[in-house]
């Protein structure tokens, strides 16, 4: 199977200042620039520090023509008969374009934000009954039904549903490997080096054969190692991080002395931070190996961050992508999408 790519929009707010309310127009060039640059997906994230997903994915089915919308919703924002009409109708106006992250509440304090205040047991219990319902909703051979559970009741459901391709709903690897397995096309993996993710994929496809996998990774490349390791240096630097064997300079670029390299999990994989994706550092021959890698794994789409977004998604491209069709990872492109 092809090897796909998503580019994840910066709609979070990381740092205090709300910059994403300011910026809706460079989500749109950035989208139309992942679609120009041949990239199959966007990946529109979702929470409480994040602009609404399902608002900024419905505007920009009206700018893209060709690439898939990965539309995180945190399941604590609507109620599952809302999300699936509101998924539908996502769907209609995109020709059955969107697939569907439900992340998981248990990463991270935000579900308080959204009112949510079950403990662990309930949580697994209410998003298994949510889950349930959506997947009954989004059927498009489905007829009305009733549902009594603990949390949701509900009656006469399904009878606007339009018959549209239910989208891939995918889950996080943090999940429950039955709901999983039950309910999910595709699964979101933890950035990791390839030992722990081989581990982690032979884990949940004993439960779910047939599962899919994709995993998402920064991206500081440049044309030589030694100015893709100076951007690294950089990055951290802005991070406030130090390496614990500190150098007169970070930029000091002999492997023996390159204190910025203390956070390589991998060749070519770095994790400055636990709480932040692994980076590919490298040439874009590194970086497309490492992606043949991690394809040889089983991952079979890696959605992608980096800065400046649409110079980074052109150069992408441009550079790795015919890399990777000279390996047979993608389909040979003949024009730039309009």
């Amino acid at each position: 199977m092809a090897l796909e790519f998503s580019w994840q929009l910066p709609l979070c707010d990381t740092d205090g200042t709300t910059s994403w309310a300011r910026h809706p127009a460079q989500w749109i060039q950035l989208a139309q620039a992942v679609e120009y640059a041949g990239l199959d997906g966007l990946w529109v994230p979702g929470g409480a520090q994040c602009a609404d997903s399902l608002g900024v994915a419905a505007t920009l089915c009206a700018h893209t023509r060709r690439v898939h919308l990965t539309v995180s919703v945190p399941p604590e924002v609507m109620l599952p008969a809302a999300l699936a009409a509101t998924v539908q109708s996502l769907q209609s106006i995109s020709a059955n374009r969107v697939r569907l992250h439900l992340p998981d509440g248990e990463q991270g304090s935000l579900r308080q934000v959204f009112g949510e205040w079950l403990n662990r047991d309930q949580r697994h219990e209410r998003i298994g009954e949510y889950l349930d319902i959506l997947t009954q909703l989004l059927a498009p051979a489905g007829s009305e039904f009733h549902y009594n559970g603990r949390y949701f009741q509900l009656e006469s459901a399904g009878v606007a549903r339009r018959q549209l391709p239910a989208p891939p709903i995918i889950l996080d690897d943090s999940q429950d490997s039955a709901l999983i397995a039950g309910h999910a096309r595709t699964c979101l993996l933890r950035s990791r080096a390839p030992n722990p993710l081989q581990q982690e994929i032979q884990r949940l496809r004993a439960d779910a054969p047939g599962l899919g996998f994709v995993c998402s990774f920064g991206l500081l490349f440049r044309d030589t190692e030694e100015e893709a390791w100076e951007a690294a240096a950089a990055h951290l630097e802005t991070l406030g991080i130090k390496p614990p064997d500190s150098a007169p300079s970070l930029l000091r670029l002999t492997r023996e002395h390159q204190p910025v390299r203390h956070f390589e999990l991998h060749p070519n994989l770095w994790q400055p931070r636990a709480d932040q994706p692994v980076f590919i550092v490298g040439t874009p021959h590194q970086v497309a190996t490492r992606l043949q890698e991690l394809h040889g794994l089983g991952i079979e789409q890696i959605i992608l961050v980096g800065q400046p977004a649409v110079h980074e998604v052109l150069r992408f491209g441009e550079q790795i992508l015919p890399l990777l069709t000279a390996q047979g990872l993608r389909k040979e492109r003949t024009q730039h999408a309009e």
